[in-house]
């Protein structure tokens, strides 16, 4: 009886392919915390919770099939990538009381400008009930239509563009001040208003930087990161900067503009709440951010439903520390 072909000597073995997918992915763990040397490296900092789960199920598998050595070093890597996810995951190091002062919602969504259903951002933009609307990559024909309908934001400072790039402020509180400032040499527009009066007098950023599709890109980001930083320096009211910021929690640069601007992330002990890529759950990172200075009470932050973009919105219930 005729034996049974072996295998090819070339065909990879399960084995092989198992100790290369970890192997992969301990060095993109390691090349993520070299994201400040280069913008490719960055890129790999972004997807901790998928390098975490990744690595624990090799490890188990390695285990199993009795790979000790194996199995130890991926495990190593799925807690290196754990411990990194913990600040998004634990309770905040100081809850927020809640006090006597009003509470406010503020929701931010990049519609995407590919994403011509209209009534679809409406109706999201309803549900949120939100009292402080930032939108990005808003288009002539979505600010036509916001113009057309007053409803609950009476105030608002819209830059539309028919590129990425256009943003709009919708707002139920009056707008003591709003500017239209560009933070980089890519001329992109972000929005700066003051809102409320007396001891709740606030302000807020919103901004949309160039993604790090390049190195000219990404240091363009990174300048607007510096500008936007050196802002919330020089800025004495309470302040919340919120945008889709292309970068995420455990980039180097973004743990820069944290540390430089002396803002907090909304997030912290509140979940992962990755918002992009919509419809693609294995790439999900959080892009979207809203940040807060130490007197912005953060009181509540959830992630929207789909609305046709390929972000999902965010939205933050907070109270401004009286003065």
């Amino acid at each position: 009886m005729p034996s049974s072909p072996s295998p090819s000597p070339s065909s990879p073995s399960l084995h092989g392919l198992l100790t290369a997918a970890g192997t992969f992915a301990c060095l993109a763990t390691l090349a993520g915390f070299a994201g400040h040397l280069s913008w490719l490296a960055e890129l790999a900092s972004h997807f901790r919770l998928q390098y975490a789960v990744a690595l624990a199920l090799l490890a188990a598998v390695m285990l199993a099939r009795a790979h000790h050595r194996w199995a130890l070093l991926f495990v190593s890597g799925a807690l290196l990538n754990a411990l990194l996810l913990t600040p998004r995951l634990l309770p905040p190091a100081e809850a927020s009381a809640t006090t006597d002062e009003p509470r406010l919602r503020l929701l931010l969504a990049n519609v995407h400008a590919e994403n011509r259903d209209i009534a679809r951002i409406q109706a999201m933009i309803d549900a949120s009930a939100a009292d402080l609307v930032v939108l990005l990559e808003v288009t002539p024909e979505l600010a036509a239509h916001l113009e057309s309908r007053v409803g609950r934001y009476p105030h608002r400072r819209m830059v539309p563009r028919n590129d990425y790039f256009g943003i709009a402020l919708l707002s139920r509180l009056p707008l003591q001040k709003a500017e239209v400032v560009t933070l980089s040499a890519a001329g992109l527009p972000s929005v700066i208003a003051e809102l409320g009066d007396g001891k709740q007098r606030f302000t807020l950023i919103g901004t949309h930087p160039l993604p790090p599709v390049s190195a000219a890109a990404a240091a363009d980001r990174n300048a607007q990161f510096a500008a936007l930083a050196m802002r919330a320096r020089q800025t004495h009211t309470p302040l919340v900067l919120a945008g889709d910021l292309n970068t995420s929690p455990w980039s180097p640069w973004f743990a820069r503009l944290l540390r430089e601007s002396g803002l907090r992330d909304s997030a912290d002990g509140r979940g992962l709440h990755s918002s992009w890529p919509a419809g693609w759950p294995l790439l999900w990172i959080p892009i979207d951010h809203v940040l807060a200075s130490t007197d912005i009470r953060i009181q509540d932050r959830q992630t929207g439903a789909d609305f046709g973009s390929d972000h999902y919105p965010v939205i933050v219930d907070f109270q401004v520390a009286s003065r």
